[in-house]
């Protein structure tokens, strides 16, 4: 909050009214998604940037059309980029970071990860236009946000919103280490009520692909650094398990089999 003594705040109006409304509430949201450190908070305003400047946009489309990323393909690359989003909040400039952050995003020959080399001006074929000036749009939104005083770390603030809005299970929250956790009970743990049917769990072990050595190999893959695991693998979480571990498709009531559920009054 702006101190009494302190210049007025030079941001869009509209842009205070919300930022002030989001720091209201952000310690006490923050505590409860259990954000706390330096680390914690950069790792879920990158979650947020993903969210807001990638995820919901045009690439959507991109994701639903014939030739676009697959459902493997986008959980690949979005943790991917979560890496390139800590890098532009961490710059020295944060608005030279942001600006870096959407070169890469635009970059029409990169590949993408999970997508045997595919690039943008391959799967993007047809959204391309709208899908550049959605990232643009969005970057110059956020560097905005810089010239505000109403708050402290206004970027901070707004990204952590979006991310505990719309990724609080994505890579960088807490909530993503106890999808890995399901995801490991899930295989060693056939009968489990959460495979929905036991065919699934038989057909989803018969499937493994070859490159899985481990199960603690594979956990241990996607808490650090999921997008570099093989394409195959990839589907195949996509096929068999992120469905069953992890909101939304998950219908098993996870927390209250693992104790988590709220206590009574």
């Amino acid at each position: 909050m702006r101190s009494a003594g302190q210049a007025a705040c030079v941001g869009a109006t509209s842009n205070c009214e919300l930022l002030l409304a989001l720091a209201d509430m952000h310690a006490e949201r923050c505590d409860k998604a259990s954000l706390a450190g330096d680390e914690a908070i950069v790792r879920a305003a990158a979650v947020g940037l993903v969210i807001e400047v990638w995820r919901n946009s045009p690439v959507e489309d991109m994701h639903a059309s014939s030739r676009g990323p697959s459902d493997a393909a986008m959980f690949a690359e979005s943790t991917a980029l979560h890496d390139h989003a800590i890098k532009a909040l961490t710059a020295t400039n944060r608005n030279h970071g942001l600006l870096e952050f959407e070169e890469h995003l635009l970059n029409r020959t990169r590949p993408w990860a999970g997508t045997s080399g595919r690039t943008l001006q391959d799967l993007g074929y047809g959204f391309l236009g709208r899908y550049e000036q959605h990232v643009k749009d969005r970057i110059n939104a956020l560097m905005a946000l810089g010239d505000h005083s109403c708050v402290e770390d206004p970027l901070s603030i707004y990204l952590i919103n979006r991310a505990l809005g719309y990724g609080s299970d994505h890579k960088g929250m807490p909530g993503w280490q106890t999808i890995v956790e399901r995801i490991g009970v899930l295989l060693r743990t056939p009968n489990h009520p959460a495979w929905r049917k036991p065919s699934y769990a038989s057909q989803a072990l018969a499937d493994m692909p070859p490159q899985i050595h481990s199960i603690d190999e594979l956990t241990a893959a996607l808490l650090a650094h999921p997008f570099e695991l093989p394409e195959e693998v990839l589907n195949w979480l996509s096929r068999h398990l992120l469905y069953c571990a992890a909101p939304p498709y998950s219908l098993y009531d996870w927390h209250t089999s693992e104790g988590t559920a709220s206590p009574a009054p």
